[in-house]
């Protein structure tokens, strides 16, 4: 058998896809910290024909196991590979895992540069996986999003128009058996109850979007949102409300990056017909890139904004669903790390800062409403997205898995399929 090739296989990977934009931030985090980047990739033995369904490894046939201790770093943060060995290989590449609930997993596929975009699906938490063709174009760049157990979305650009508003969407409502093409109906306010699409760009440019759970019909607000360079919070639980983190001015850096000023937030209590901002001193913003501070709730009412204040971590909590802010004495040093937060289902506010190796990752945990920090160990929980049954935290794009829980507080690692 020939040596595996990996840097073709980076190659590849990188000209078959347009990146997610979650991709394009971490590369500009990676140059503006000036550290050595090494990409992991994921090979695999091509996938003979179509519709198929693909075994787990032996062993397999219990649930996923748990893969991160307090001793090492957890499974969203890549351990560096060693030098690449010239040589032929197979060229793989896979998406970022797309959950309908904890059994219920899809991710996009391609098995070389140039050939055409597939689906992977698993209806057992990943003991076997199914496969198909997704009816897009061959050339297409595709996001695949999961808003049901059974149901799937996809919006797909053609690389010949490489215009995010020129792109089409399709869905599935049998878990990717078939597929129809979808067109986004424009409203005032999204449905009650339909899975809301968090994309890139931002609500500052695109409005935000949801699907129905149990069709896949999208429906879209006509107002984008009036922060800039805005975010859509998926940590929160539907019954919160919608909020948005970014910024009401910006700047540019002395790299021509666009650098946000004034963290703040909005949030809707009306599926987004009406909103209501608060905006916060010192430029708080959990990242460089792209939202403002990082908002954790559970129950819309008692809410946190967390972000970074010249290298210190500062925590704003609100005990009225966001009218009025006070700021907690809780304090770290984060550096220029990125911040995580979510509180889990026991109360506990989960905080992460630095999402790769490469910045280092801190934990830290508060069970006295953010009055105090405690160092925790690495592990998810901080990005947890709430699925019908559970959470489901990834560490796309520097992992290619995710983590499964049913309370949010014990996790297990659901590694993503060997497609042969």
């Amino acid at each position: 058998m020939p040596e595996l090739n990996f840097a073709s296989l980076n190659a590849a990977a990188q000209a078959g896809f347009k990146p997610h934009f979650e991709q394009v931030v971490a590369s500009a985090r990676r140059r503006r910290r000036r550290r050595q980047v090494v990409t992991v990739a994921t090979v695999a033995l091509l996938l003979a024909g179509s519709g198929a369904s693909v075994a787990a490894r032996s062993g397999d046939s219990g649930p996923p196991v748990g893969r991160f201790a307090t001793d090492r770093t957890p499974e969203f943060i890549p351990t560096p590979g060693g030098t690449p060995t010239p040589g032929a290989g197979p060229q793989i590449a896979t998406g970022r895992p797309a959950a309908g609930d904890l059994t219920h997993v899809y991710l996009r596929w391609t098995e070389c540069r140039g050939c055409p975009p597939k689906w992977a699906g698993t209806d057992d938490g990943g003991r076997h996986w199914r496969t198909g063709p997704l009816p897009v174009p061959a050339d297409a760049m595709v996001d695949l999003r999961a808003a049901g157990p059974r149901t799937v979305v996809a919006h797909y650009v053609p690389r010949s128009a490489p215009d995010s508003r020129s792109g089409r969407w399709i869905a599935s409502a049998d878990g990717g058996t078939t597929w129809r093409e979808v067109t986004v109906r424009p409203v005032d306010a999204l449905p009650a109850g339909w899975r809301v699409l968090g994309r890139q760009p931002g609500p500052t440019q695109d409005p935000i979007i949801a699907a129905d759970p149990a069709t896949g019909d999208l429906a879209q607000l006509t107002r984008p949102s009036t922060l800039r360079n805005a975010a859509v919070v998926e940590t929160v639980p539907a019954g919160a409300g919608l909020w948005v983190s970014g910024f009401t001015g910006e700047r540019i850096a002395h790299d021509d990056r666009i650098i946000g000023t004034g963290g703040a937030v909005e949030v809707s209590r009306d599926g987004g017909r009406t909103w209501s901002r608060h905006e916060f001193p010192d430029d708080l913003a959990a990242s460089d890139d792209v939202g403002g501070p990082a908002v954790a709730t559970r129950d819309g009412r008692t809410v946190y904004a967390l972000g970074r204040v010249r290298g210190s971590l500062v925590v704003w909590r609100s005990t009225d669903g966001g009218g009025t802010w006070t700021r907690t004495a809780a304090t770290a040093r984060v550096g220029d790390r990125t911040i995580r937060a979510a509180v889990r289902p026991d109360g506990v506010l989960a905080v992460q800062a630095g999402i790769s190796a490469r910045e280092d990752p801190l934990m830290f945990a508060s069970s006295d409403a953010g009055a105090t920090l405690r160092p925790a160990p690495l592990g998810p929980g901080a990005d947890a997205r709430p699925v019908p049954d559970g959470y489901v935290q990834t560490g796309w794009p520097d992992s290619k898995g995710a983590w499964l829980s049913t309370d949010g507080v014990t996790w297990t690692w659901l590694d993503p399929p060997e497609l042969p």
